[in-house]
């Protein structure tokens, strides 16, 4: 009697330990994240093409009085899906604003300013997952929309184009269970610097 009665412990206990299993596995496949992104390679790049306009001014036998590119940076919005503790796929969209002001001394102005949208999926692999802590490395590709706005004289002129887009998140890492923080190191289209906030369902 006294083992038909452990037996049936036993088997309820494995029935109840399967089922806590199967919901902690379960259980926060889904990332949202909202991230900022500081010195995107679109700025650097802008910064470095935009010496051009200044050595052509400079053989027109003009002087530079102001010139001023910007680093506003890029607000980002993530999605993941974590198919593996160690593999994740996702998508970012992000929004990257670009401003270009040159000003001569004879009273010329260039300016040019274009926001760029990108939308890359990303995989991710996170090599560690210890508890509320963990670290990953991950790679992203997909597309960036430009949108042109140039001052050209008295009137403004609009355009658009579509590029190829990247980002290689060197080192990544987050803390926290349902709502964490993040931070990632890379090059690409979405920051130098990665940081912000995420919640797992």
């Amino acid at each position: 009697m006294k083992i038909k009665t452990f037996l049936i412990f036993l088997i309820v206990l494995s029935i109840a330990g399967n089922d806590c299993f199967a919901q902690e596995t379960t259980k926060g496949k889904n990332e949202i994240t909202l991230g900022y992104g500081v010195l995107t390679g679109v700025e650097m790049a802008n910064a470095i093409f935009s010496i051009w306009p200044a050595i052509g001014i400079s053989i027109g036998k003009d002087s530079i009085q102001d010139y001023y590119c910007s680093f506003y940076g890029a607000p980002d919005l993530e999605y993941h899906r974590f198919l593996k503790r160690w593999l994740s796929v996702g998508v970012s969209l992000s929004v990257n604003p670009i401003s270009t002001v040159i000003k001569t001394k004879s009273g010329r102005e260039l300016t040019w300013n274009y926001y760029v949208i990108t939308l890359m999926p990303r995989i991710d692999f996170i090599y560690l997952n210890k508890g509320i802590f963990s670290m990953y490395s991950g790679i992203q590709a997909g597309a960036a929309l430009a949108l042109f706005q140039d001052r050209q004289g008295g009137g403004t002129v609009n355009d658009f184009g579509i590029s190829p887009a990247f980002h290689v998140n060197l080192f990544g890492m987050r803390i926290g269970k349902e709502i964490g923080a993040f931070m990632e190191c890379g090059y690409g289209f979405r920051g130098i610097v990665n940081f912000g906030v995420s919640g797992k369902f």
